[in-house]
């Protein structure tokens, strides 16, 4: 159901490197808008990799790309400019000319992609959207491309000391090597300064104070890189497991009480925006909800009904767990939940069209914070 949703919002609260972080670990096919009023860079995911990545600036075309990398020189860029009408493409030009072969093309849009995600790590402020979807154009070229190494690039290129502490968090951050970084360290092709950094947690854990204590590199450039291991998840917290496994080990009824409540605030709030609608046929409504369920979810709610403004029976919902047999009732319980928040967004969609989806979408969102 993820394909039925978008995400927006500003990047007053996050970084490009960190939305592109996002993604790739969630293995999303999506679009990423990335916009600041004067420029608008988009950005297409397939599975979590980069595959194509297209920009309304001028001076990231493809023919200006090549111009740059001395591909081209500027008579033949002025050629190129003289033929080029609206509905024309540059590489069909570019080809025409011979100033490209047809195997080449591939290979200058990879170079002109490259060069816009690496532009787009560094935006301070905009808006961004994430649309969840697979409805590419039909005239992007589906690439090969490093998605690491360009998340790399692109927080290398970032000199905003602002977006690297955005992205360190805070200098005693607990830090280390994620297992295996090795080996995939060695694929990503690291350079010096990477390698470097990476190394300094061979030995165990490091605050990032530390790192920079121990480093060749100024502060600056070793807090930059540590961003960027993060990024492509060669580093991690270093208590992040420990915490995760304390979490679930000291799950409480009440603390599970409580998120249930969190959603059912959100499902009222839902309920309410359907029934000014459609009123008393929110009930039929809420049936065909349930009807998106997956059939290991639907034994949970055995015994519910959802007439009182579609919350759910948390005793009720704790005795059919038990009754499962299930030990691990967490993540159970936040299955179920996005589950039925999903159904909502998808029915409402179905029924009621964007607008109304996208009123719902952001009672969603209050669930994140």
């Amino acid at each position: 159901m993820s394909e039925e949703l978008s995400i927006q919002g500003t990047l007053a609260e996050t970084t490009v490197p960190d939305l592109v972080r996002s993604i790739v670990r969630s293995s999303e096919t999506a679009i990423l808008s990335l916009g600041t009023g004067t420029r608008d860079d988009t950005i297409y995911f397939n599975e979590g990799r980069i595959i194509f990545a297209s920009s309304t600036d001028q001076d990231v075309g493809l023919a200006e790309t090549l111009l740059r990398t001395g591909e081209l020189n500027l008579a033949q860029y002025k050629s190129v400019m003289e033929r080029l009408v609206v509905s024309r493409r540059v590489g069909s030009i570019l080809i025409e000319l011979g100033y490209l072969k047809p195997e080449e093309l591939s290979r200058a849009v990879e170079r002109q992609t490259s060069v816009i995600v690496v532009n787009a790590m560094r935006y301070r402020s905009g808006n961004y959207t994430i649309e969840f979807t697979s409805n590419f154009p039909d005239e992007m070229i589906t690439l090969q491309l490093s998605t690491e190494r360009l998340l790399l690039d692109g927080v290398r290129s970032i000199d905003f000391w602002s977006l690297i502490m955005r992205g360190i968090g805070k200098l005693d951050r607990l830090l280390q090597q994620v297992p295996g970084s090795d080996t995939r360290a060695y694929q990503l092709e690291l350079n010096d300064e990477e390698s470097h950094v990476l190394s300094l947690l061979g030995d165990g854990p490091q605050t990032v104070e530390k790192i920079c204590a121990q480093s060749y590199l100024t502060n600056f450039m070793t807090c930059r890189t540590l961003w960027g291991l993060l990024t492509v998840n060669l580093v991690q917290d270093a208590q992040s497991q420990d915490v995760v496994e304390k979490r679930e080990a000291e799950a409480s009824e009440y603390e599970w009480e409580g998120m249930v409540e969190r959603y059912n605030t959100a499902f009222q709030q839902i309920f309410a925006i359907v029934f000014e609608k459609i009123g008393d046929h929110v009930y039929d409504f809420m049936d065909r909800v349930v009807l998106q369920l997956s059939p290991e979810t639907l034994p949970y709610l055995s015994g519910m009904n959802f007439v009182n403004e579609g919350r759910i029976d948390f005793e009720q919902l704790l005795n059919n767990l038990i009754a499962s047999g299930s030990s691990d009732h967490g993540p159970v319980i936040v299955n179920i939940l996005n589950e039925l928040l999903y159904g909502w967004i998808y029915e409402i969609r179905s029924e009621f069209g964007q607008a109304l989806e996208s009123e719902v979408i952001r009672v969603a969102a209050t669930l994140k914070r």
